[in-house]
């Protein structure tokens, strides 16, 4: 297997996996998401993709295309926590 075939392979596997962590972090009748429980998935997913050799852009472009929801949920949390640090 090429590594452009590897990568291909990867991605729908991690494709997948966020299918499954978005799953576990819904609430009752899908109309809510833990953001919180989801941020501790979304970083160990993170840490493996690093493992497994994808970029995390990659991740990340599948993640905002999925739930976009949880890149402005990061970004709020982001800008919060550098406000408190000012």
């Amino acid at each position: 297997m090429d590594r452009d075939s590897f990568v291909i392979t990867l991605i729908a596997q991690y494709k997948d996996e966020i299918e499954e962590i978005l799953v576990e972090c819904e609430h009752v009748y899908r109309s809510t998401i833990d953001y919180e429980m989801l941020d501790g998935k979304v970083e160990e997913l993170m840490r493996c993709a690093k493992v497994d050799g994808l970029e995390e852009k990659i991740v990340w472009d599948l993640l905002h295309h999925r739930i976009p929801s949880y890149v402005n949920y990061v970004n709020a949390k982001t800008l919060k926590t550098s406000k408190k640090a000012a």
